[in-house]
């Protein structure tokens, strides 16, 4: 069995662990972007060029710092912002800070000329997305989704809700969902569930207490969970077994 949250119960889960226990952000940040530069080196082989397209809060954070692992193994990466950067977290300001000064390939999207691109990593929006995207947002996600290249989504696949596993819009599909801590609920209700690839649920640092006190909202069985269930007839049904 394994327990699944919410958007809004994540964001609990990782203000408390972040508020109250004390666990910085960027410690976070940093486990989660080598689960995700890891799973993109698994996909990009020989890759010409990887895109991280970003969004200016943590789940963008993220997308930079793990572009910035895999510029430093070697790839050429280039850092697309999606979103007005004045509007970034700390967090975001602190990772586009660093990928600066290590000299990254770091474009606005609206002033990107698309080249070559063997991989996309997508951290665009994350698990507090809560509306229909619109704008150039939604351009940036049918565009992504038109390309045919393997994307690693971090945490979730933009544009999908990450409760009810709705797409708001537009949404772009995974080959592989890095997520952190705990699966999304939204990430095995359909749709959702066909837009998140392989899903991989990557410690990152959360205690346990911080899941307590948000608490479970619900839990899913896995192939081991029905192993001590007796084998049905083939031609049996509900009144003869």
């Amino acid at each position: 069995m394994r327990y699944l949250v919410t958007g809004e119960q994540m964001k609990e889960i990782d203000g408390y662990t972040i508020g109250t226990v004390g666990i910085p952000s960027l410690v976070l940040m940093e486990r989660a972007a080598m689960a995700v530069a890891r799973e993109a080196e698994k996909l990009a082989g020989k890759a010409d060029s990887i895109w991280a397209v970003c969004g200016t809060g943590n789940n963008g954070a993220d997308g930079v710092a793990a572009a910035r692992m895999l510029a430093l193994k070697g790839y050429s990466v280039t850092v697309i912002l999606a979103g007005s950067e004045e509007r970034g977290t700390r967090e975001f300001h602190t990772q586009l800070e660093i990928a600066r000064k290590l000299g990254l390939s770091i474009a606005e999207w609206k002033d990107f000329i698309p080249g070559r691109c063997g991989l996309v990593i997508d951290g665009i929006f994350g698990v507090g997305l809560s509306r229909e995207v619109e704008g150039e947002y939604r351009e940036i996600l049918e565009k992504i989704s038109s390309m045919e290249v393997p994307v690693v989504a971090v945490d979730i696949p933009s544009g999908i809700h990450s409760t009810t596993g709705q797409v708001m819009g537009a949404a772009v599909k995974a080959a592989v969902t890095v997520t952190f801590g705990w699966e999304k609920l939204g990430s095995v209700l359909y749709p959702g569930r066909e837009y998140c690839g392989r899903v991989v649920i990557e410690d990152i640092g959360f205690p346990p207490v911080s899941f307590q006190k948000a608490g479970p909202s619900a839990w899913t069985y896995e192939k081991e969970d029905l192993s001590g269930l007796p084998l049905r007839s083939p031609g049996g049904n509900k009144y003869f077994l």
